[in-house]
């Protein structure tokens, strides 16, 4: 049976996740429809990714309330990737709720001066790039938060940080990642976001064989991707359980 293109980017999106926590040194479990970390994910990435739907959700449950069991002194996230569960019973609460967005023909031959890009290849480059994302001041000595993107992300071949480069310096940026047969493009800044959008699919066509891209927004961002030609293709939710007081 052919797999859903919304699976696909689930299951992208769960090796993408686990790939950001591999890097921290704290690695994730892949099982049938689930795929989550014991040792808790970096901010702003879930602790859990569903990779099935409803029919799978009983089971998703289940492990999701083992997970809280043993973790309870911390606050845990789910990506609900088909929004078929309901895990208020467990505590948890709906964050917000996105859409998963694909495109599938990926746009080649766009001529070189209408952008220019660079692929993030140093550690220096990748604090500067991580700055820039989360909107603050770029100090390649020193950033705010704990880092989110560990510098040993830059030697997977099927991972590209890029940065999309103006006349008077950054104009935005993203991530891709190869995995379960499409690119999943994710953490996407910019002062247009659709042209954000419309150039790293035109990179993707560059770097990656063709294939469908995948990504998940909501808000301004959905509507930039719309503009960017993507199709929504399916719901998703984000839930969130607040730390256990000591």
């Amino acid at each position: 049976m052919k797999t859903s293109i919304a699976a696909l980017a689930a299951h992208n999106n769960a090796l993408w996740c686990d790939a950001v926590c591999r890097a921290h040194d704290r690695p994730g479990e892949f099982h049938e429809s689930l795929w989550f970390t014991r040792l808790g994910a970096p901010r702003s990435y879930p602790d859990a990714v569903t990779m099935g739907g409803v029919e799978a959700a009983p089971a998703q449950t289940e492990a999701i309330a083992a997970l809280v069991g043993s973790t309870r002194q911390r606050e845990l996230s789910v990506k609900d990737s088909f929004q078929s569960l309901d895990l208020s019973s467990l505590g948890f609460e709906p964050l917000f709720d996105a859409e998963w967005v694909a495109l599938s023909a990926l746009p080649r031959g766009v001529h070189p001066s209408d952008y220019r890009w660079t692929r993030v290849t140093s550690k220096a480059g990748l604090i500067a790039w991580e700055q820039s994302w989360a909107g603050e001041e770029v100090n390649a000595a020193a950033i705010s938060e704990p880092r989110v993107f560990k510098s040993r992300l830059l030697v997977d071949p099927d991972v590209v940080f890029v940065s999309i480069q103006g006349d008077d310096g950054t104009a935005g940026g993203g991530i891709l990642n190869r995995g379960a047969e499409v690119v999943g493009l994710s953490n996407l800044f910019g002062r247009t976001i659709d042209m954000v959008y419309r150039r790293l699919a035109a990179i993707a066509g560059e770097i990656f064989p063709p294939s469908a891209l995948v990504g998940y927004e909501r808000g301004h961002e959905l509507e930039a991707a719309h503009q960017a030609g993507f199709k929504s293709v399916g719901p998703l939710r984000i839930w969130t359980l607040r730390a256990r007081a000591p």
